[in-house]
This record gives C-alpha cells, structure tokens and sequence, in this order.
C-alpha cells in the first residue's frame, strides 16, 4: 500500500497530459473565434488566453456542421464583472448562442439589432446595467426565447416587441422607463410563469388576464378585471398621476350621490282613480308576460343544452388535442378527421397495433411530422381473441401514458408530441419527423457496412441521453421513469441529436413516493435492472442501468441480443463487458471500427462509466447528473482519487470524483482509468456470480399487460 499515492500522482499526472494533447487538437469554428475577440474588446474584457473556449464565461459544445464536429459558442455569460462599454454586433455571427447573460454590470448603449441572427437563443440576461432607448420589435423573432430580463435599465418607448414568445417562462421589465399600454398579445404567452413589470409609472391600461401564472412582484394591487393573484405590478400614483379605475357610483357636482329623475305625471284629480286602475292592469299584465316569458325561455334554455350536450358528445371523440406551437392552425391537421387521410403518405414504420407515417405539415416551409396510428379496440370486444384484445388495451394505456407525459414536458433531448386526435376507430399521434431513424437502425447499418459512426457522433449521442434523463428525473416535478430506455427508443434528428422517445411504458412518480410497485415487468429484456424482475420495484436506478447498457452497446457496438453473447462464458452483455474490462487487454470490448482514432482511452473511460451504472446493488449506481457530468464534461475529464484495499473478497475499492463545485467527494466505485491495474468494486465477483443477472432464456416476463 505504500505505492499507492506514488500511482494515484503517476495516474492524475498522465490524465492531465491526456486531457492536453486532446484540448490542442480543439479547434473554435473560425467565424465564433472572430466574433468572440470583437464582443470581448467591446466589452473591455482583456483575454491573454489562445483559446476562448477556455476563458472564463465562455461555453463551447460539439456541434455536427459539414460532415464534421466543430466547436460553437453557445453560452456567455458575464456577471457582476463591472463591464462598462456595450454589446457588439458581432453578437449576430454566433449562431449556436443559447444565453447572453450580462446581469449586474454598467454596460451601456441599446440593444443591437444583429442579435436577431441568433435563432437558437433561449435566455437573455441584460438586468441591472445602464441600458437606453427603445427595445426593438425584431426581439420577437427571438421565438425559442425562454428567459427575458431587461430590468433596473433606463428602456423607455412601448411594449410593442412582445409580440410572439411561445416558449417565453419568465419576464422581467422591472425598473424601466416604459410607456403606454401593456400589450393583450401577452395573452398568447401561454408558458409565461413569472412575471414583473412593476417600477414603469408610465404604463397604463389593464393587464391581460393570465390564469398560468404562478409568480409576481409583491407590488400589487387590485384591479377590477384581474384575479388578485394575477393582477398588474405597479407603484402606487404619485401627486401628477391619476386613477385610470371607473366611478363606483355616479356623484353630482357637490360630491353628492345624484340619482336619475323619476319620469314625471300629471295627473288630474279627477282621473286619479281611473289612472290607478291601468296601472294595476300594466302591473298584472307584466307580471303574466314575466311569468309566461320564464316558462318559455327555461323550455328553449333546456332544449338547446339538450342539442348542444348530443352534438358535444358526438365530437368529443375527434377533439384535436395540440401540444406544440409548431402546429399554429388545427386545420393544418384536418386531413386526419377524414376516412382515406393517409392514403398516399408513405409508411415508414409498423408495429403491433398499427403504422408509422411520414407526412408534410401544412404552411411550415416543409416541416415533416410523423403520424403514429393506434388501433383501438372496438366497445363490443366479444369478437376479439383474448391476447388480441389484451394488446390493445395494453396499447390504449400506453397511449394514455405517453399523452400524460410527453405532451406536458419540453426538452431539446426528448421527442416532443405534437398533437393528438382520437377517432372511433383509432388514435393519431403526431410527432416530429426524425430524420436520422433510430439508434438501433443506425448501429445495425453500421454492422453490416452500410453506413459509418465515429466515436464523436457515438460520444453526442450519449450527452442527449443523459441531458434527457436528468431532465426526467431532476428537473421535471412529478420526476419521471422511462422504463424502457434501448437504442430503439432514442431517435436522431437532422443533426444527430439524440431524443428519447415511446414513453409507452413511462410513470410519474410523486415525490413522497421513494419507488412504484408493479404487478408485473414491463421493458425489454437485456435492459431490465436485476432488482425490477426481483422485486417489481422500480426506481430512476432502473432506468440508470439500461443507460449504462446503452453505454454499452455505443462503445462495443454490439446488442445484448447479439448471437455473439451465446458462445461465451457469461451468455450476457453485462458480464462480458465487466469480465473484459478487468481483463489485461480492456481494449478488447472497444468496437473494432472505433480503433485507431485516438479516443481508446476515452472509450474505456466510458465503458467504466458503463460498468459502474450496472452494478448489482442500485444504491451503488448513481444518479442521472452524476452519471452525466461524471462520464461526459465536454471540455475535461473529471479527474479522480482512487482510495484501494487489500482486500479481494469486500468491496473496498473505490474512486471519488474531486468536483470543486460539490460540498463532498462523491464515492464512484470504479477505477477511472484503464491503464491502472486497479480492480473496480466488486466487478470480478460480479462477473461470475451466476445469481446476478440470469440468462435471457431463463428470464420470463409478463407482457399481458403494463402497469
């Protein structure tokens, strides 16, 4: 043991040295690079460093342009730096900018107008500087726009530029100079959940009614067409400001109530008599009309619910249900209402229940969607075999599922529903269209020689997956379970980003919940965690180790159902590839055509990753973040220290991440790096433990139904 801190010095030493030869083969795209060193100078920001993607509030990631992975920028973010000049229209030359935050500094100057040209933009910080003139109505091209603060500058002019902000969630227009009206069109702002617009007294009129707010300035005050909750933030009227609130009550010119004047008679004394008997007779003829007229008009009232209740049951079952702003008219998807909809559209996909279409979406520019078709069981199920009718109810819950779930979240990472339309007779669920199919096909056209996937294109796609399962699992209130991750359930856009679809099978799990119990298992063999067979208890650590089986197959770029895993000793995947990792050669678990590009140590840095997210106690697997920002920071690896036992027969072995940012060591459990001859937690015993993972053959599942 006295060679232990000698090896774990040699060990960050050559990782440092890894981390350096592969940093200076990064290379910034050289327009990003160009525009970088113009927003820098006119900030009065001093860089001595050669790359800007190693300056601090740079962010650079890997994007696929040209049939190649270049560096963009993608976020800057400065804050409390006391930047005092503006924002250059270089800005506009940063295409992949996701976030400009310059929050808590003195820049001055306006808005520049170049920063239209940044499309993918999602969050743009200006708060708290010295910002003046007009804020320019081309910001709503900004449409992915989902944080917006402006406040505590010197804006003045109107609102006219929030104009169209879909995906807007929070806006801060606090402590301005704004003038006129606040414009109705926030009334379109349908994912806005905070809001603040207090500190502007120029501002008038109403504010629209906006029932999805959760959040606004303590500064508020009652108005007579706004809930309370939901009412307009301003400052109370100083001595020059008037009231815009209606009269409750009419008053004359003394401040006294002045009632209407009663319509005068003259009435002789004579007649007087003759006069009080018409009145008595308007009075009983009014009170029979009233009488006769509320007999009448309950009657038609109740008719026409009557006729309005059969024709609202008659189109309850075609609602068009539409959860994306990317389909802006609902008679874009008409077509579907009708009997022969699909005919002509090809047919891309079929299941059990139904197919798969590829269409084009109406007045989009030639937006694809794909339209999923569901089977649904007909109410007289008599005339069913009984597994044929346990399939489509099977699928009628899953479809409830997948609308219950995917239809409310949005992330860059996860197929996004479109739309759903019930029919009689079926379910139309619509989707975007990917361009790229499935992992699954993609890695099968690559065994058989039809297509390549380098280690980069392989290394993206396993970001998307764990962006897309942190997002589920931490982010996401309730979290979410996918039960049923597999290179079939991740499809690749145009780009080759990955996003994690079919959540068929996927369960909200409250947060008083530590686990759900099912009665029986659902997923797909190979991908199951031990623990869910065993128990039928699942958690997020069962979706944590069918990633690390994904992991698996993306690095070795072979299937668990692989005829390769039947003619060896363990007769699985998982086992195989731990047995091979502690092996002298490790390399011999690496895709043979991912050899000799320079990324083997990085493979086998995720294949450990893979290993240590199949361990057989859950509690020992980690979390999505950590899964995620342990295997794949974009710009270094994450180095660790390794504290070993003598021990073979315990699991004493374990490496711990050394993250500046936690509050303690995280205990990873395996070795970091494959070059050490250090044993990972208990991996060899694992590996032959024939308890831990039966074979396929022995593995029996219940498919009858999902829970």
């Amino acid at each position: 043991m006295a060679s232990t801190p000698s090896k774990s010095h040699l060990f960050l030493f050559f990782l440092f040295t890894l981390i350096l030869l592969v940093q200076s083969k990064l290379s910034l795209d050289s327009s990003d690079h160009e525009a970088i060193l113009l927003i820098q100078k006119d900030l009065g920001i001093h860089s001595q460093r050669r790359s800007p993607c190693n300056s601090a509030g740079i962010f650079c990631e890997w994007r696929f342009t040209n049939n190649s992975y270049v560096l963009k920028v993608t976020r800057l973010v400065f804050e409390s730096q006391n930047l005092k000049k503006r924002i250059s229209p270089a800005i506009g030359k940063l295409s992949e900018l996701k976030e400009l935050s310059l929050p808590n500094n003195k820049i001055s100057g306006e808005i520049p107008t170049e920063i239209f040209d940044c499309q993918k933009l999602e969050i743009l910080n200006l708060g708290k500087n010295q910002f003046s003139g007009e804020v320019p109505e081309g910001l709503s091209s900004l449409i992915r726009l989902r944080v917006l603060d402006i406040s505590s500058n010197k804006f003045s002019g109107n609102l006219k530029f929030l104009k169209y902000f879909p995906n807007l969630e929070k806006l801060s227009l606090a402590d301005n100079l704004f003038a006129g009206k606040v414009p109705s069109s926030l009334r379109s702002f349908r994912n806005l959940r905070f809001m603040n617009i207090s500190g502007n007294s120029l501002l008038e009129g109403p504010l629209p009614v906006m029932n999805q707010l959760e959040y606004l300035s303590s500064e508020l005050i009652d108005q007579e067409n706004a809930p309370k909750r939901y009412s307009f933030a301003e400052k109370s009227p100083g001595k020059n400001q008037t009231s815009a609130m209606a009269p409750s009550s009419s008053k004359g010119l003394n401040g006294s109530s002045a009632e209407a004047p009663s319509p005068m008679v003259a009435t002789p004394h004579k007649h007087k008599k003759k006069k009080k008997r018409k009145v008595l007779g308007w009075v009983l003829g009014f009170l029979a009309g009233s009488v006769a007229g509320s007999v009448s008009g309950l009657v038609f009232s109740l008719l026409f619910k009557f006729i309005l209740f059969l024709i609202r049951g008659r189109k309850k079952e075609t609602s068009l249900a539409i959860f994306s702003q990317m389909i802006k008219n609902p008679e874009d998807l008409a077509f579907l209402e009708k009997e022969d909809g699909l005919n002509g559209l090809n047919i891309i996909g079929r299941g059990g229940c139904g197919e798969v279409y590829k269409a084009t979406l109406p007045g989009t520019n030639g937006k694809e969607i794909a339209i999923k078709k569901i089977i649904q069981p007909p109410r007289d199920a008599d005339e069913l075999a009984e597994e044929d009718s346990k399939l489509l109810n099977k699928k009628m819950r899953q479809i409830r599922s997948e609308i219950q779930t995917v239809g409310q979240i949005r992330h860059r990472n996860l197929l996004p529903l479109l739309a759903h339309l019930p029919r009689p007779d079926c379910h139309y669920l619509v989707y975007e269209y990917m361009k790229n199919g499935s992992l699954q096909d993609v890695l099968q056209a690559v065994s058989e020689g039809r297509r390549e996937l380098d280690w980069l294109a392989r290394y993206n796609i396993a970001l998307g997956v764990a962006a897309g399962l942190e997002y589920l699992h931490m982010n996401h209130t309730p979290r979410i379970i996918h039960r049923d991750l597999k290179p079939a359930n991740v499809l690749l856009d145009d780009e080759m980003e990955a996003r994690i679809a079919d959540f068929g099978l996927a369960k909200a799990v409250p947060e008083a919940n530590t686990h759900v119990t099912t009665s029986n298992v659902a997923g797909t063999v190979g991908y199951i965690a031990p623990e869910y067979y065993q128990t039928f208890k699942f958690t997020e650590k069962c979706d944590i180790y069918s990633f690390g089986v994904l992991l698996g197959v993306l690095a070795m770029g072979k299937f668990p159902s692989d005829n390769f895993f039947q003619h060896t000793d363990e007769m699985n995947l998982v086992k195989w590839m731990r047995n091979v990792m502690t092996s002298d050669d490790p390399k011999r678990a690496i895709d043979p055509r991912l050899l000799g590009n320079g990324y083997e140590e990085q493979i086998l840095l995720v294949l450990k990753i893979a290993c240590f997210c199949t361990l057989d106690n859950p509690k020992e697997r980690p979390d999505s973040k950590e899964a995620g920002s342990t295997t794949f920071d974009e710009e270094e690896f994450i180095p660790l220290e390794c504290n070993l036992s003598d021990s073979d027969n315990e699991i004493d072995d374990y490496c711990f991440i050394n993250d500046t940012n936690a509050s303690e060591s995280v205990a990873v459990g395996l070795n970091a790096y494959p070059t050490i001859e250090l044993e990972a937690a208990g991996i060899q015993e694992l590996g032959s433990n024939d308890s831990y993972c039966p074979s396929e053959e022995k593995l029996l599942i219940d498919y009858s139904s999902s829970e």
